[in-house]
């Protein structure tokens, strides 16, 4: 069939395909598309258009009576569009559906277009838009902003340039935001992290998130009660970001509780405390993976050994049984903490009773307690965890700051890991790397793991250099190298690390040599199948 034949969902399939694919820009390609033929013409167009950056492209549409730039290489407006002219911005602007807006873009456009564009004799600038981001701050900007928010929206992002910043609060945001319900009745994606000092930014974001009833996902700051129970009520919810405060359930009376599959959980706290508060009133009763970023200590403390426990207990009344996934990320985070004396403290080693309420999560494919020191938790201990979740995949214990505490944990406890979770492909744990009898279990009765190629044992002392590589080959023969913390000057004259840095070298020297031994057994092994009768 010629090209020119085909139907227009197969033009606008091999297009996007040119768009997506091509290893330059491929928006002149699919400008001489839209000129080879009517039939190519509207899906070229269609796909040219669809995603753009800034409104600069649209601009340059005006004829060159109307456009021009100023000193400064902004684009401007020598007068105002007539009738005729806004007729050739509407052909394109009614194929854009996704629009990027950030700083850059707006600084290439002067005051002029921004006054013409919200005086538009269009209702609506870009009337089949679906997608947009808006990161910028400048309050300047919000008129036009209000001009872009039509109900064919399903995306929207807010904020600022950088992601993980708050979009500042101000009163023409917050006038903004309590009618975005009403201009975007649809929306499925909403991310704004609008926080200030006071309590008025929650209430406005969460009056925002009450009026969007077909929420998937939604990336938000500090949520109120009701704005929790609308989202609870939501079986369209599929992923959930927000950030903890001291949640008072007793103002509508109820605890808001999630009982639909949730994919992922996100919750950013001050502290542990009040993270642990923020947990005791809420459930999620179907959640696969859950996310946590905790402030660090303004004192300089890890955290408070006191209040772990807890956090956990609050944990695990929070979330059921079907997790598969916990991370825990400490910001800024512990492996910067030099303070000798913090890193030798005992009280900081937190015993297997106070993690022991994480073992009812028994799908867990991923389990993140690199920030706790674990120096008190043995090989039993291990044993039983390893136990509880057969699944794990990722394995984070202890080895997330640079403790001076010597651990209880041995070989025997690694080996106990390996030997009850076959599908682990990441370790990063600490312990006492040191030979052990081969010949007895667990070594014995444990299926080597080929899935691991890296592991991290962070603080790990190490004795019997030579057979912790041959261990760590046996079990683990894929194993490339193992990584370790680095620049140790305040831990040499402690015993256990006096050659801590050298002593692993060497064991990732060995595991060069034993990786090259067991490529040729293997080789040879080959050859002798291929040809048996020269064996």
């Amino acid at each position: 069939m010629h090209a020119c034949l085909l139907p227009v969902e197969t033009l606008l399939d091999i297009f996007t395909i040119i768009q997506e694919d091509s290893p330059v820009d491929p928006n002149p390609t699919l400008a001489a598309l839209a000129r080879t033929c009517r039939t190519f013409k509207e899906p070229a167009l269609d796909t040219l258009w669809k995603h753009i950056y800034g409104l600069d492209p649209l601009i340059s549409c005006f004829p060159e009576g109307v456009r021009d730039r100023d000193v400064k290489g902004k684009l401007t407006l020598i007068r105002p569009p007539f009738a005729r002219e806004w007729n050739i911005f509407a052909q394109y602007a009614h194929r854009i559906r996704s629009l990027i807006f950030d700083p850059f873009w707006l600084d290439v456009i002067d005051d002029r277009v921004v006054q013409a564009l919200i005086s538009t004799p269009s209702p609506r600038l870009l009337p089949n838009l679906s997608t947009l981001h808006w990161l910028d701050d400048q309050e300047c900007f919000i008129p036009l902003l209000r001009c872009l928010l039509v109900p064919t929206i399903r995306s929207i992002k807010l904020g600022s340039v950088r992601s993980k910043n708050p979009w500042a609060p101000s009163f023409a945001k917050s006038a903004l935001l309590t009618s975005l319900g009403a201009w975007c009745p649809s929306v499925r994606e909403f991310k704004c992290i609008y926080q200030g000092e006071s309590e008025d930014c929650s209430d406005i974001i969460s009056d925002v998130v009450c009026s969007l009833r077909e929420l998937s996902h939604l990336e938000a700051g500090v949520l109120n009660p009701q704005a929790l129970l609308h989202l609870a009520s939501l079986p369209s919810l599929k992923s959930l970001y927000f950030r903890a405060h001291n949640i008072d359930s007793t103002q509508i009376n109820v605890i808001p509780t999630f009982d639909t599959q949730i994919n992922l959980v996100h919750i950013a706290a001050p502290s542990l405390s009040v993270l642990a508060y923020c947990l005791d009133n809420i459930r999620f009763l179907c959640c696969r993976s859950v996310a946590l970023d905790i402030n660090s200590d303004p004192s300089g403390l890890p955290y408070d050994p006191l209040v772990v426990p807890e956090l956990i207990n609050s944990f695990s009344e929070c979330f059921s049984a079907t997790l598969e996934d916990l991370s825990v990320n400490f910001i800024p985070p512990l492996y910067l903490m030099e303070d000798e004396e913090i890193l030798a403290d005992p009280r900081f080693a937190l015993s297997f009773d106070m993690v022991a309420p994480l073992l009812s999560f028994s799908r867990l494919t991923k389990v993140d307690l690199d920030w706790i020191c674990a120096s008190a938790i043995d090989d039993a201990s291990l044993e039983i965890m390893a136990q509880s979740w057969p699944l794990l995949q990722e394995f984070y214990l202890g080895s997330g700051c640079a403790w001076f505490i010597p651990p209880s944990l041995t070989f025997i406890g690694f080996t106990h890991l390996i030997r009850h979770c076959r599908g682990l492909r990441t370790v990063d744990m600490t312990f006492c790397a040191c030979s052990v009898d081969t010949n007895i279990e667990p070594f014995s009765k444990t299926i080597p793991n080929e899935n691991i190629t890296k592991i991290f044992v962070g603080m790990s002392p190490i004795v019997d250099i030579v057979s912790v590589a041959c261990q760590l080959h046996t079990l683990v023969p894929k194993l490339t190298g193992v990584n370790r913390f680095e620049e140790l000057r305040d831990a040499r004259h402690m015993p256990q690390f006096q050659n801590f840095e050298e002593d692993w070298d060497k064991v990732n020297e060995f595991l060069v040599v034993l990786n090259a031994g067991a490529k040729m057994r293997e080789s040879v092994g080959r050859a002798i199948h291929e040809c048996p009768d020269a064996a």
